[in-house]
């Protein structure tokens, strides 16, 4: 619930003939290089690409449609811009900014005045107003920069077994996570962190305890999957939710057997079931949409990238991501239990395809995310 109503209309006239140019200058406390934020003329008035904010203050900018609001979060600090409004939400207090945001094709557009005007008087011990623009400290990083990549089972599980009884899953998934970290690194500059670069065994909490304790920004779990029916086949990617159907629920139930067969049985189901889905409810909530969207991201463009049937994003209540503070999905690279998937899958080239497009689904993700594009 709000606290109390600010306008902003007030103390903008107060503080007429700052806007001279057609550019923003902002500067910084420390040496980074200044930045310039250029403006375009809408309706008479001054306006910018909101996506700019990335580039002054590594601003996260996220649209939302439904809600018709802008997220931009600056200095760990949220501000809620309703569009097509001269109104924003920030530390829970409602501000009157003047001058409504423009939709022009497709692209989102804040007055002039937010950057010079608005934003000293929200961030007062971060920016100042100058001569030419703005002074600013030093922009806090939100980018992604580290990713724990998770090849699953391991060790004395063998995970989901092949067709011809020959394969294991833990095989296929640690060579396709080795070659997925060697493209992260090399091309992205990321630190990637494999839960296990052997055959091991780790447990399912291990491995989300690894990412949290490495403040990962991303962590993948990559599996094959396998069904009693050897019909089925295709690629599917799962953020962490409710099981919503008895497909969904067989999968969920065989990559969280784990636990019972290799963990401890009832008494260690009950402690993931107890202690981690609450954990899980907080942290997943606040990264629900992302993991949506990295879902949605590495499914289209893996089964279009190996021509495998896209089985779509769904959701299932997998104890591998219980408690992960970051977003988190699990891919089930296909099924082991069909024979021409199983064929496919041990070949050191397709496993070579199955590394380069979820490389390519985790780059367009962290471009859109870090607002690179």
């Amino acid at each position: 619930m709000l606290k109390r109503y600010f306008y902003l209309i007030l103390i903008l006239t107060l503080l007429p003939g700052l806007i001279r140019t057609a550019s923003i200058k902002v500067e910084y406390k420390t040496s980074l290089a200044p930045e310039i934020i250029k403006t375009t003329q809408i309706r008479g008035e001054e306006y910018f690409n909101v996506f700019q904010l990335n580039k002054a203050f590594k601003a996260i900018i996220k649209e939302d449609l439904i809600d018709q609001r802008l997220n931009i979060n600056i200095y760990n600090s949220q501000i809620i811009i309703l569009l097509d409004s001269s109104y924003l939400i920030f530390n829970n207090e409602l501000y009157n900014f003047g001058i409504p945001t423009i939709k022009r094709e497709g692209k989102n557009y804040l007055p002039k005045s937010f950057i010079m005007k608005v934003i000293p008087i929200l961030f007062p011990k971060n920016i100042e107003l100058t001569d030419e623009g703005i002074r600013a400290s030093t922009p806090i990083d939100n980018s992604i920069k580290t990713i724990v990549i998770d090849p699953g089972h391991g060790g004395r599980d063998p995970g989901a077994v092949g067709y011809s009884r020959k394969n294991y899953e833990k095989d296929i998934v640690l060579k396709v996570s080795s070659r997925l970290k060697q493209l992260l690194e090399s091309k992205l500059d990321l630190q990637v962190i494999l839960t296990r670069d052997k055959d091991k065994f780790v447990s399912l909490q291990e491995r989300t305890q690894m990412a949290n304790r490495e403040n990962a920004d991303l962590f993948v779990s990559i599996h094959c999957n396998a069904n009693l029916s050897n019909k089925v086949h295709g690629i599917e990617v799962y953020y962490l939710s409710n099981a919503k159907t008895d497909e969904d629920r067989a999968v969920e139930a065989l990559e969280n057997s784990v636990v019972y067969d290799f963990e401890g049985g009832e008494d260690a189901v009950k402690r993931y079931d107890d202690l981690a889905f609450i954990l899980a409810d907080m942290a997943q909530n606040e990264h629900l949409l992302e993991s949506y969207e990295l879902s949605s991201i590495l499914c289209t463009h893996t089964s279009k990238s190996v021509n495998f049937k896209n089985n779509g994003v769904r959701q299932a209540n997998f104890y591998v991501l219980r408690g992960a503070f970051m977003p988190s999905v699990l891919v089930e690279l296909g099924y082991l239990s069909n024979k021409e998937e199983e064929k496919k899958l041990i070949k050191r080239s397709y496993q070579e395809k199955l590394a380069e497009a979820l490389f390519t689904g985790i780059k367009n993700f962290k471009y859109k995310y870090d607002q690179m594009q």
